[in-house]
């Protein structure tokens, strides 16, 4: 009987492979402490930026301007933005554009209001993007 068992198991060794080290699971450690710290990481920096910009509303009372509310949220307060506003009309074609300087603050959210002049009727308005302006005055 005992010369069966020793046969099975050159026999599963040959059909399955032979028992290796556990080498890959060190692999899979390493890997595994390396790679959660960097998700994390990566998850929270890429889901609170250094400015966030929300539309909240636009309003197209008049043919030559629009009005457009948004939120402004810096991580830091004090840094100076240069925003770009964009009017659009009906068929997406840019009617309107304007640069807006927002001085730094104490305050680390911001409504602001402000008008767009257009050269047509504008039926929606959006913040293109804001940017920081950095010490040097760029």
């Amino acid at each position: 009987m005992s010369q069966q068992i020793g046969g099975n198991e050159e026999f599963l060794a040959q059909r399955y492979g032979k028992k290796g080290s556990n080498t890959w699971r060190y692999i899979a450690a390493l890997l595994l402490l390396t790679a959660i710290p960097w998700l994390i990481w990566s998850a929270w920096h890429h889901s609170n930026p250094e400015i966030r910009v929300t539309l909240i509303s636009f309003q197209n009372e008049q043919d030559t301007s629009i009005e457009i509310t948004y939120l402004i949220q810096r991580r830091d307060p004090s840094l100076a933005l240069n925003c770009t506003l964009v009017a659009r009309d009906f068929d997406k074609n840019v009617v309107g554009e304007i640069a807006v300087a927002i001085p730094g603050s104490s305050q680390s959210s911001l409504t602001r209001n402000d008008q767009i002049p257009t050269r047509l009727r504008a039926v929606n308005a959006s913040v293109l993007n804001c940017d920081a302006i950095d010490s040097k005055g760029k």
